[in-house]
């Protein structure tokens, strides 16, 4: 089994915007194991962002951590197993008799890397995927809020799915952070007034919310309760 994090696009890009991407070569310091992205992922960071001048920085930055090493890009065959697992996740609902396409090459590059790996951890922003495996029936809920239609479910798909990817744990960005902050690797942020370190810690977790990571206030609130 390889010591590694698999990470999907989402939590590269909301720790980018937040402007906490320094703390990953800190945090892959203390892990000593491998942090990866696959080739689909780099498609979405660095080949696909680097054309469009809003984005072109962000890919830069990205680019900079694969040269340094931080990121390093798995490039064993995946693409069977992916085209298996994304035809059974986006034929398992189905909203006015159309299915949906709920599940992308990205996402799923990651979850089957973790698996072939035997490391089983991605770091994931994205809601979807994670009720999948964690909580389907909260996955149909939330869709049916998305599309506001009712969501037909196959249960055979969504329960051959999801046996699949039973022993797949998923972190966030928020929680990299969280670590990050209780590792004191935040440290020299903290303000001098009374109460500085709470300051620290809400402005760092609603930063990484507000770019991008699927977390509720309830959660933040519980995360510092935890840490403070």
């Amino acid at each position: 089994m390889v010591k590694a994090l698999f990470f999907d696009a989402g939590p590269i890009i909301s720790l980018v915007m937040s402007r906490l991407d320094w703390i990953l070569p800190e945090l892959k310091k203390v892990y000593g194991g491998k942090f990866y992205i696959t080739p689909a992922v780099k498609l979405e960071l660095v080949e696909r962002p680097i054309n469009i001048r809003r984005f072109e920085f962000e890919a830069l930055q990205v680019m900079k951590m694969i040269r340094d090493g931080v990121l390093e890009v798995y490039e064993e065959p995946l693409s069977t197993k992916v085209k298996q697992l994304q035809v059974l996740a986006n034929s398992t609902f189905r909203v006015k008799g159309k299915r949906m396409d709920i599940i992308q090459a990205g996402e799923m590059e990651s979850v089957v890397a973790a698996m072939k790996t035997g490391s089983n951890t991605l770091v994931m922003d994205e809601r979807t995927l994670r009720l999948f495996i964690e909580d389907s029936k909260q996955l149909e809920k939330l869709l049916e809020f998305r599309f506001k239609n009712p969501v037909e479910t196959d249960p055979a798909n969504r329960d051959k799915f999801s046996s699949q990817l039973k022993d797949i744990k998923i972190i966030r960005s928020i929680e990299l952070v969280s670590v990050a902050y209780k590792l004191g690797i935040l440290n020299a942020y903290i303000p001098p007034e009374k109460g500085g370190k709470s300051k620290l810690l809400d402005s760092v977790l609603w930063a990484t919310k507000y770019n991008g990571c699927a977390v509720t206030e309830s959660e933040i609130n519980d995360i510092k309760r935890i840490l403070l």
